[in-house]
């Protein structure tokens, strides 16, 4: 009798016995949420996403046995896409904050700082956040960036000195054509980005100053409903850590030294 009521207990109680099986958004696919505009996490090259990420989840989703399909989206819409069950996971540079944890589970997997980029030269001779005021600063709307610049400006109008003119733009990929059109003077990026820019285009830009917030997380976020996904994902990016495809992936994107999470 007592072999009996656990046997129904784990049937009716899955959590007590049976594995909870992850929820696909299609079976068969691991269907991820990116907004293209975030090099070298993921742009597009030859009208195609390519980057760090976009490498990083086919390898990813290989080792979990299931196709990688990527699905192009706004950045500010991909926590409502991933609330929405359209997405099974976001892989897109997303920085790992209090405000993203509240509503989704996040699995880290790299580690980057913010750095401002000024015009090759430094014509306006930024140097760190507290040489913003009165000037223009672009980025990406939604994002820890804008965030930066909105809190360098509250910080110039708490000292009687001009607040930073904000111009958010979809992506960085946008700021930084902002910047080099002249519409802006800097534009907040991640280190990854600053790699990035002078590794494409060497000539094009400079730093306004030391790094700044270097121990940021970047994380895939999942759903908190689906913790046998989270599970599997975090198998899958061991597994690729260990037989070396990780480390290979942040040479060929040149990231910067430091932005290994394990």
């Amino acid at each position: 009798m007592l072999r009996l009521a656990l046997a129904l207990a784990c049937v009716l109680l899955p959590g007590l016995g049976v594995a909870q099986a992850q929820e696909l958004a299609e079976a068969g696919k691991l269907t991820w949420g990116v907004s293209v505009t975030f090099p070298p996490f993921e742009f597009q090259e030859n009208a195609k996403p390519v980057g760090f990420d976009v490498d990083f989840v086919d390898a990813m989703a290989k080792q979990m046995g299931l196709a990688s399909t990527i699905m192009p989206i706004e950045f500010k819409g991909l926590i409502p896409a991933l609330l929405g069950k359209r997405i099974d996971i976001i892989v897109s540079g997303m920085y790992i904050n209090p405000q993203r944890l509240e509503v989704a589970d996040m699995v880290p997997y790299l580690l980057v700082g913010n750095q401002i980029v000024v015009r090759k030269g430094n014509p306006k001779k930024i140097d760190g956040k507290a040489s913003l005021c009165g000037l223009s600063v672009a980025a990406p709307v939604a994002t820890v960036f804008e965030n930066s610049a909105k809190a360098a400006s509250a910080d110039c109008k708490a000292a009687g000195k001009p607040e930073v003119a904000l111009l958010s733009l979809a992506g960085t990929t946008a700021c930084a054509l902002a910047l080099t059109q002249g519409r802006a003077d800097a534009i907040i990026v991640s280190t990854a980005t600053v790699a990035a820019l002078n590794h494409e285009t060497p000539d094009t830009y400079d730093t306004g100053g030391a790094p700044f917030d270097t121990d940021t997380k970047v994380g895939i976020a999942v759903r908190k409903d689906n913790p046998a996904l989270k599970a599997a994902v975090e198998k899958a990016v061991q597994a690729i850590v260990k037989d070396g495809t990780y480390a290979a992936l942040l040479k060929k994107w040149s990231l910067p030294a430091g932005s290994s999470a394990f």
